[in-house]
């Protein structure tokens, strides 16, 4: 695994799976995709049996590359709400935890609103992700109060 350079981004990400859970995922990014870890820094439990609503785990370890946004990985941390963003609205608890890991990671790494941004708003990138129903421009308007 790469150490990482530094944090100038929050990328958020969507699972695009409602029932999932960050060991799943993991088992996944290292066999499915032959990754050295989990791709994301951060997930956050959706309403489903498999984890906590609102819950923040710990993926792979800040202090290295993630494997999430192609070409943007030296320089970020993934953030990955589990669940189908395109199809579902998360949950207040996982918005809430949300907004309160990107305050932390913003003030920690001093990075301003303008660089926390959705999967989707990097250039080459043809999904949805972090999914249709989430208006990062909402989300940055809330965590700049």
């Amino acid at each position: 695994m790469n150490k990482r350079e530094k944090v100038e981004y929050l990328i958020i990400h969507h699972t695009e799976r409602n029932n999932d859970f960050p060991f799943f995922i993991k088992l996944r990014h290292k066999y499915l995709r032959k990754w050295d870890d989990i791709g994301y820094h951060y997930l956050i439990g959706n309403t489903r049996p498999f984890t906590r609503n609102g819950k923040i785990y710990t993926g792979r370890n800040e202090e290295y590359e993630g494997a999430h946004t192609q070409g943007h990985n030296k320089n970020s941390l993934g953030i990955c709400l589990i669940g189908n963003f395109d199809k579902n609205q998360p949950s207040e608890k996982q918005l809430q935890a949300l907004y309160k890991l990107i305050k932390e990671k913003m003030q920690q790494y001093n990075i301003p609103p303008e660089n926390i941004k959705g999967h989707n708003e990097f250039s080459g990138v043809k999904k949805s992700c972090p999914g249709k129903t989430i208006n990062m421009d909402e989300i940055r308007k809330i965590i700049s109060k």
